[in-house]
């Protein structure tokens, strides 16, 4: 197969709102289209000529708006020529694959051709003999997805290709998706250096377009790799009745950014933590603060299945989970009908909703007794387990959701209660006790969050 077809996240960003002051002080590369300045001419001259960009299939010629995809591409080749790191900081994704200060050469080193097509919907790009072929989705990514893309697509030209996954989403099917380790070095390792290079090293870009490189890297090197390069542990996630998000890490309570939108389902997901809105999820940074509020989308997890109609209609789904079952992962969605699917990942479409439940009330994934997977929680307490490989209901559970509680997590091993009163007690093999921690805060919701050694949670 001469074409390396690559399917990525679809990356759309919603609004950001930061204090004035904290916009004030930010400084570096933009982050959004919107916020980049018309290309000179001559630089746009050699970046198609370097690049040998068939100008025409990327909408024509355009210096100044963004909203055609040859302004686009000019922007992510901005980034990269313009992008400066401080190499004497370290990182475990950083391995010197592309020296830090030669991005841009090796970039056109190892690209014969770029240009614009439609003739594989579901990927967002693909490689054929050092011709690069941006498609449809690769123009609703950001910019730190579109420079990823790139990037990634490059080392293919080296010879670089993907092998089926042993787990996650595409474990145990025949769709080459992931590379063997970090040490192959391949287009996956290169687009991961990337990433953290940016939040590592990075010393002129936005400090939002690093948090999205850290989410990103978190978000893909969890699963991309058969052998993984990244080790996790778990934190508590909670949102205050105030609406404030915090992280228990062991015994330390930081405060993280709020979101501009209130209400939503806190939810646990493979690169953290995200609010659930229904039609769209905003992601929470985990390591560190912006200095302000934050509306991001959630790109980085399956969650972002909800930013286009794949089977569950144009109604916002009622509820979904995004979840690991031994080595598989899942995303299951209930509608407001509570008919409810899985999501088949090698089809890119969800299952027909099917098996509607009377007076659902909703998904859980951790049980009280500390058992996951997939549940069905109705008004009355019945607790129905959902099969998201055969897309069945199992036999009602004999005991039912206890009326005082809220959620419950397993963080490390240790079983975690959240109950009506906004109380979290900890559960030491024999009796549950209050969190000290968090006895002065109501809490209104909390879940499990892996966090990953890549990256220091920061205070």
């Amino acid at each position: 197969m001469n074409k390396l077809v690559c399917i990525f996240s679809l990356i759309v960003l919603i609004s950001l709102s930061l204090p004035a002051q904290a916009q004030n002080q930010q400084q570096g590369l933009p982050v959004f289209d919107k916020d980049f300045a018309c290309t000179p001419q001559a630089t746009a001259q050699r970046y198609i000529s370097d690049f040998r960009i068939d100008v025409k299939s990327f909408g024509g010629m355009e210096l100044c708006n963004s909203k055609v995809d040859l302004k686009k591409l000019l922007n992510d080749i901005t980034i990269i020529e313009q992008g400066r790191f401080d190499t004497s900081k370290t990182n475990l994704l950083i391995r010197d694959y592309v020296k830090a200060d030669q991005y841009y050469a090796w970039m056109k080193a190892q690209t014969r051709g770029i240009n614009r097509g439609d003739d594989i919907p579901y990927a967002t790009a693909y490689n054929s003999f050092g011709y690069f072929t941006m498609q449809d989705g690769w123009a609703t990514l950001s910019t730190l997805g579109r420079v990823g893309t790139v990037i990634h697509e490059a080392r293919h030209t080296e010879g670089y290709r993907h092998i089926p996954c042993t787990h996650g989403p595409y474990g145990g099917a025949s769709t080459a998706g992931c590379d063997r380790d970090y040490a192959y070095g391949g287009s996956h390792a290169i687009e991961m250096e990337y990433y953290g290079r940016v939040v590592a090293q990075g010393t002129n870009f936005h400090p939002v377009y690093k948090s999205m490189a850290r989410l990103m890297a978190m978000g893909r090197s969890n699963f991309v790799f058969n052998e993984s390069p990244i080790r996790v542990r778990e934190v508590l996630t909670i949102l205050g009745k105030d609406a404030r998000p915090a992280v228990l890490d062991g015994d330390r309570l930081l405060a993280r950014d709020g979101l501009t939108a209130a209400g939503g389902a806190l939810k646990r997901t493979s690169h953290g933590a995200a609010v659930f809105m229904g039609s769209a999820t905003l992601t929470l940074d985990l390591y560190s603060r912006l200095g302000g509020q934050t509306g991001i989308q959630d790109d980085y997890s399956y969650f972002k299945l909800l930013l286009l109609d794949r089977g569950q209609g144009p109604e916002p789904l009622r509820d979904m989970e995004e979840v690991d079952i031994g080595s598989r992962r899942f995303a299951v969605g209930l509608k407001r009908d509570n008919t409810i699917a899985s999501y088949l990942f090698t089809e890119g479409k969800w299952s027909p909703f099917q098996q509607p439940v009377a007076n659902a009330a909703g998904l859980v994934t951790t049980l009280a007794t500390g058992e996951k997977g997939v549940f069905l929680r109705t008004n009355d307490g019945t607790i129905i387990p959902y099969d998201p490989a055969r897309r069945a209901y199992g036999e009602p559970l004999k005991t039912k959701w206890p009326a005082e509680l809220v959620s419950a997590a397993s963080v490390n091993g240790h079983m975690l209660a959240l109950r009506n009163d906004g109380t979290v007690y900890l559960y030491d093999g024999r009796n549950w006790s209050a969190v000290p921690a968090l006895q002065k805060i109501p809490v209104a919701q909390m879940v499990s969050s892996p966090v990953y050694d890549a990256f220091e949670v920061a205070p």
